[in-house]
């Protein structure tokens, strides 16, 4: 942003430079003249021909590109000069105090219009009613803000009066140097033959004096137009700054003698101050209040930071701790469950070889269950045999004693199937050898 303003500055500065506009004339002067666009005796003869001439031109252009700055800034002014710039004078009177509300006013202004007479004599008046806190004098100081920007204008002119005291003194000094050249090519053995020389050096003399003079004239005579014009201007200032100034502050009562206005001064200085010095407590104890939340804020950071690092820290203490007593755990529960499955495997091993051992225990027995059926086989193929044996003797003779015989095989027969053995492996049911009579 300062970037900015600093080039705003220095192009206004290049704006209203008379060198720059002078020098840029004179290039257009001399461009024309030796384009042939000029062209004369009189240009031939004054702007030409020798440095002095072009020097004198180009101070010239300068002078006329300040005055032309110059005019172009005081009808500005002038034209500015009808709206007021601090509002109507009201029927209250206005305390010191808005005297900064006024200021701001004149400060939202544009930059070109910020070095007007106008502005800086308002500015200055409200900065000494501001201060002075009172505007008892105001008028007196207002006079002598007029006087200073007589001085002001005066020395506005003192580029121009410079050039107007040079360029005849230029003049001069080409009258030296043609005098100079035409008594040096001055010869009384040729007098013929060096006499348009000399004259040539004569007419550089007297025509740079006679163009200096000249230039001289047309730059004093517009500075004097210029400066009626600003002096003009200086009239409707003073006049504007009374309509903008005079009757808008509050002043002491006639009849208070000095005394009193003094005391009252004083007291409403003593006032201001105490006010100020209020103020200026009041802002301390802000900044104190302030000061002392950052470091409380800073220290309950720096506390939380150094609490967060101790939990942290017994956190992964104990992160730590139950991570090793989980591991001994977990070992110890693989462990035991290790040694549970080897008993459940040994249990089952135990249970498999149990189980192998009944299969044939209950294959054994079937076995013998089998033989037992064989033996039954037998016992109804021996029942059907002595049926028909019961048959035959039903026919005999001896049939009592048959019948006997027969119930005495029974009761054999009988008591063998009704003995249990005692190692089952051993049974046997093969077919004995009957005892009996056969039929």
């Amino acid at each position: 942003m300062r970037s900015v303003t600093d080039s705003r500055s220095m192009t206004a500065s290049l704006t209203k430079s008379p060198f720059v506009w002078g020098g840029m004339a004179t290039a257009i002067f001399y461009g024309l003249v030796h384009g042939k666009l000029l062209s004369g005796w009189l240009i031939d003869a004054y702007f030409v021909g020798h440095p002095v001439f072009y020097v004198a031109t180009a101070l010239f252009f300068v002078g006329i590109a300040a005055l032309a700055i110059k005019a172009i800034d005081v009808a500005r002014q002038r034209s500015d000069l009808v709206e007021p710039l601090l509002g109507p004078v009201g029927s209250e009177r206005q305390t010191a105090d808005d005297c900064r509300a006024l200021l701001e006013r004149l400060d939202r202004l544009s930059p070109v219009r910020q070095e007007d007479y106008i502005v800086g004599r308002l500015r200055d008046a409200l900065r000494y009613v501001g201060r002075s806190g009172t505007a008892d004098t105001m008028e007196d100081h207002v006079k002598y803000l007029a006087d200073l920007d007589v001085g002001r204008m005066h020395a506005g002119y003192g580029l121009v009066r410079l050039i107007v005291w040079a360029i005849p003194i230029l003049g001069f000094l080409g009258t030296v140097i043609g005098i100079a050249l035409a008594i040096a090519n001055l010869s009384p053995q040729a007098l013929e033959d060096s006499l348009p020389q000399v004259v040539a050096g004569l007419g550089v003399a007297f025509n740079t004096t006679t163009l200096a003079l000249a230039l001289s004239i047309v730059l004093m005579f517009a500075q004097f137009r210029i400066g009626q014009s600003e002096s003009g201007l200086l009239d409707m200032v003073d006049r504007r700054a009374e309509a903008e100034l005079i009757g808008r502050f509050e002043q002491s009562s006639a009849h208070d003698d000095g005394q009193q206005a003094a005391v009252r001064r004083m007291t409403e200085t003593l006032l201001k101050a105490n006010d100020r010095l209020v103020s200026r407590q009041v802002e301390l104890w802000r900044g104190s209040m302030e000061t002392a939340q950052k470091r409380w804020a800073e220290t309950t950071a720096a506390s939380a930071g150094q609490l967060k690092a101790a939990l942290s820290g017994a956190l992964a203490d104990s992160l730590k701790t139950h991570a090793g007593h989980l591991a001994a755990a977990e070992r110890e529960s693989a462990e035991q469950n290790r040694q549970h499955w080897d008993r459940v495997q040994r249990a089952l091993v135990q249970s498999g070889e149990t189980s192998g051992a009944m299969q044939r225990t209950v294959v054994r027995q079937s076995e013998t269950l089998a033989r037992a059926i064989e033996a039954t086989g037998q016992v109804v193929k021996l029942e059907e045999a002595l049926n028909r044996n019961l048959s035959a003797l039903s026919s005999s003779a001896n049939f009592e004693q048959t019948v006997m015989s027969l119930a005495a095989a029974i009761h054999l027969l009988n008591g063998r199937l009704g003995q249990t053995p005692v190692d089952p492996s051993r049974i046997s049911l093969e077919p004995q050898p009957r005892k009996g009579h056969a039929a």
